[in-house]
């Protein structure tokens, strides 16, 4: 039985949304969302969204436009080897902001859609 209560903005937090996830039931959900999307899901795109939950699940307790940021610095840091940013815009086929790489991940994934951010005035990143 999973103990996800909406908060008071009805946003199931992120960790309770993972929280009894298992590798083959997110390997089944990209697998099934990549298809619907005619999205070619490959093992590098599985790597990323795996490493994501697992953050997830070891208490990422933001939400919101901190959980965007803190989710994507923790993205960019753990794939820095590889391109950092511009490695994950490629993979997932966004070119906006960090918010379309986490979007695409919890469209695939099927997890919660992340909540609106708040934009600075300069529109700056």
């Amino acid at each position: 039985m999973t103990d996800s209560t909406p908060t008071p903005d009805r946003e199931t937090p992120i960790y309770d949304a993972v929280r009894y996830v298992t590798p083959e039931q997110i390997e089944q959900t990209a697998r099934r969302n990549a298809a619907a999307r005619c999205f070619d899901l490959g093992d590098e795109h599985l790597n990323v969204i795996r490493s994501l939950i697992a953050h997830y699940k070891r208490g990422c307790c933001a939400r919101g436009s901190r959980l965007v940021h803190e989710a994507m610095r923790f993205l960019e840091e753990a794939y820095e080897f590889r391109g950092g940013r511009a490695y994950l815009h490629s993979l997932f086929a966004v070119v906006a902001d960090a918010r379309g790489v986490l979007a695409r991940i919890h469209e695939l994934a099927g997890l919660p859609a992340l909540a609106p951010a708040v934009e600075s005035p300069g529109g700056g990143a």
